[in-house]
Formats: structure tokens, C-alpha cells, sequence
């Protein structure tokens, strides 16, 4: 019992970074176990109706009723009702499905308030990349280090622990969404990790939270030299201010041959309404930029699939060189615009592989309980049919090989440098 306790503080599904409260008063709100039963239920037929990735995820739905009954019955509190919904939408190891709500132990959503991005191969579980500036970064944590333990657990035996009960056979996504999961921990308690090093070296660290910084502007811009502008997007593709800011970069920018658009801080998404604008000042004429596929009964890929389109906007088409660099925090919408500027043909992305959040995402209330979650519920592609998920920087740069203060920033130099240049 006190192993699994100590991997339910851990936590298996994922929840955004907001204080569980209570329902709004609504004469259809309840929370006796019948209304949370009932609720349970609901939220299995709307996974079972809308979630567009069912089909990928070899999830038993009649296991995962079974399972979540007895919890459902026994969550007194809301508190302990919202980890029974977490562990739920954790069922579908899926970090694009979270709830609305959280409590002070609820896992830190991934990407957004993680720090360690790894993945689990075979015998061992390996850091792929360290967010800067985070108690990870601090600690000196580095992509290439191995993980040995997670709280003085194995690492293999805490992933097989909180691995989803209802899938229907062995799932190598599901056992890395949990790795990465187990490493970003929860809001309210410190992380204790053992890791080996590349030169042997065996120490075990311990972890604040990660805490997502605010920034003070939605965006940030400089000159690098007489020829390249550096433009970074501060987490704000949900922030109408973006758009202004961006304009005011490119204003101050003008003339730059050379530009290096960052997408490496929007772990968090956004919205298509400050992206498109965005991107329409690198284009003169309208084009798609992405494929979008609602997976409802009766249609069928790609035939049933559309495009969607970037309109160009003003005052001027910047026609710079242009770069944009990405990582795995570069996330759901900051995804699409570096998918959507590749299919574009307008610019060269450079990087590590991206978050890969996978689809549009649609909100769901409980009707009885009021807890609302978010599915995706669309599929989102490159206008060549790749998934945006599968999404692979055309230049690749291997964190744990390379040195230096940002070795993505210094490839993404070093691409533009080797362009021909802007007409």
C-alpha cells in the first residue's frame, strides 16, 4: 500500500494549472455518487462519440467503466472526484486531454509545466531535452543523462506502476507520456530523480515544481547582427496583444535580410486567430497552410478532409529570410504555425521534434458534477497528409550531442548564413 500511495502522489493524467472549485449553481448540479456514476458513464460515451485518437489507442471502454466505478462511488470530496476524472482522461495517454480544473496535487501538465522532456528505451528511460532556465536546467541536467529512479522508485517499475489500466495490449507512447508525466510531478511537492550522467557519474537530484514564468511582453525581438532579426513568442498564441507585438517586431526589424522567428516557449497553444495573423505577414496571396480531418461516423480521410487558409496581411509582406526554430515546447498551436510555415514552403524550421499534441481539442462539461474537460475531437495535418504530430524539423539538431549555450539557435544561424540570399 505505501508504494501505491506513493506513486498516486505521483499521478498518472494530466490537469492545467487552475484551483478546482466549486460547480456554478445550476439546479442540474449534484455530487452524490449517483450523479458521479452518471457523470463517469457520460464522460466514457463522449470518449467513446467525439475523441478523434480512439482508434490509435487500444483503450478497453468497458474495462475503463469497470475500473473507475468503485473511485467514482468513493469520492466524497471534489477534490478527490477531480483525480478520479484525471485518471481517467489519463486512460488515453494523451497530453492534448486535460481537465478545466485542478487541485494543489494534481499532476503539472505536460508540456507546460515540465522541465524534463525523455523517453523510454529498451533497459533504460533517457533525457531528450532540459528547458532552460528551469530547476531541471539549475541542477545541471542535461538531454543524454540517464534516469535510474523517480521518489527512490525504479524508473521502469514507476512507469509500468502508473501505466493506463484499460488498454488492450503493450503501447510505447503510453510508457513515454507516463515517463514524462512521472518527471514533471505535481504542483505542490517536490521531485526527487537519480540519474547517471554520460561520464558515469550517479546522483540523484531533488526538484521544484516547474513553476511557467510569466513574461513581461507577449513578445520579445532583437538584432543578432547588421542582417538578422531574432523575434521569440512568449508563450502568448492566446493573447490577442500578440499580434501588435508581433507588427511592432517586424516594424523595428524592417530591412533585416535575415530573420529567426523562436516558437520554442508556446507549450501552452493558443488560439488560430493570433497565429494567422502571424503567419499572413510572410505570404502575398492566400494558401493552406494545414489539413483538417473531424473523424464522424461516415467520413473518410483524405476525401472528407479540408484545407484551411492563411490570408496575407499587411502593411508590408516581410520577405526575409526566415528561419523558426522549435522544440518539444513548442506546443499545439505554436505546432501548426511551424507545420503550417513548412508547408508554406516559407520557411526553414530547426530543431528538436516538437511537443506533438495531438488535434484540435473541444470542451466538455460533466452535466452533474460540472468538471470540464477538453478531448481533441479533429484531426490536425500537414496539407501533405503527415500528421501534425509526426511533425520532424527538416533540420534536425541532437541536444545530447551538441554543446554550447543554445546549440538550436546556433544551427538555426548557421541555416540562414548558408541561404542564398532574400530578393
Amino acid at each position: 500500500m505505501k508504494f501505491r500511495r506513493l506513486l498516486a502522489a505521483l499521478l498518472l493524467a494530466l490537469a492545467p494549472m487552475a484551483v478546482v472549485a466549486d460547480p456554478p449553481a445550476s439546479s442540474q448540479t449534484r455530487f452524490d455518487a449517483a450523479a458521479r456514476v452518471a457523470d463517469l458513464n457520460w464522460l466514457v460515451d463522449q470518449i467513446d462519440a467525439r475523441y478523434a485518437y480512439l482508434p490509435d489507442d487500444h483503450i478497453d471502454l468497458a474495462r475503463l467503466r469497470a475500473l473507475y466505478r468503485p473511485q467514482a462511488e468513493a469520492a466524497t470530496t471534489r477534490g478527490a472526484w477531480t483525480h478520479v476524472v484525471e485518471q481517467v482522461i489519463g486512460e488515453l495517454h494523451d497530453p492534448h486531454a486535460t481537465l478545466g480544473v485542478n487541485t494543489p496535487s494534481s499532476p503539472n501538465l505536460v508540456p507546460t509545466g515540465a522541465d524534463l522532456w525523455a523517453r523510454m528505451r529498451p533497459g533504460s528511460a533517457v533525457l531528450t531535452e532540459v528547458r532552460p532556465f528551469s530547476p531541471a536546467s539549475a541542477a545541471g541536467l542535461r538531454a543524454g543523462d540517464v534516469v535510474l529512479s523517480i521518489a527512490g522508485i525504479p524508473v521502469a517499475k514507476a512507469v509500468a506502476s502508473a501505466m493506463p489500466k484499460a488498454l488492450t495490449g503493450p503501447d510505447p507512447r503510453a510508457a513515454d507520456v507516463t515517463l514524462r508525466t512521472l518527471l514533471a510531478g505535481t504542483h505542490d511537492a517536490p521531485r526527487r530523480i537519480a540519474l547517471r550522467d554520460a561520464s558515469g557519474q550517479v546522483r540523484t537530484v531533488a526538484l521544484a515544481p516547474y513553476d511557467t514564468p510569466d513574461s513581461a511582453a507577449p513578445v520579445t525581438w532583437r538584432r543578432l547582427d547588421a542582417v538578422t532579426g531574432y523575434i521569440r513568442i512568449e508563450n502568448s498564441l492566446g493573447d490577442t496583444a500578440t499580434v501588435a507585438a508581433f507588427d511592432k517586431a517586424l516594424e523595428d526589424l524592417r530591412g533585416a535580410r535575415a530573420l529567426i522567428l523562436d516558437l520554442r516557449d508556446t507549450p501552452s497553444g493558443g488560439d488560430s486567430d493570433v497565429a494567422e495573423p502571424i503567419i499572413g505577414r510572410f505570404i502575398a496571396r492566400p494558401a493552406a497552410y494545414q489539413r483538417v480531418f473531424d473523424p464522424a461516423p461516415g467520413k473518410r480521410f483524405p476525401k472528407d478532409s479540408w484545407l484551411k487558409t492563411v490570408q496575407p496581411r499587411g502593411p508590408f509582406t516581410a520577405r526575409a529570410r526566415l528561419v523558426v526554430l522549435v522544440d518539444h515546447w513548442t506546443g499545439s498551436m505554436g505546432e501548426g504555425m511551424a507545420v503550417g510555415f513548412d508547408a508554406l514552403h516559407r520557411a526553414t524550421i530547426v530543431g528538436a521534434p516538437m511537443a506533438g499534441l495531438r488535434g484540435g481539442t473541444s470542451e466538455f462539461v460533466l452535466p452533474r458534477t460540472a468538471i470540464p474537460v477538453h478531448l481533441p475531437t479533429e484531426r490536425l495535418y500537414h496539407v501533405d497528409g503527415r500528421p501534425r504530430e509526426d511533425f520532424v524539423p527538416p533540420v534536425s539538431v541532437d541536444l545530447a550531442r551538441m554543446t554550447g549555450s543554445d546549440p538550436i539557435l546556433a544551427r538555426g544561424r548557421a541555416v540562414l548564413r548558408a541561404a542564398p540570399a532574400a530578393r
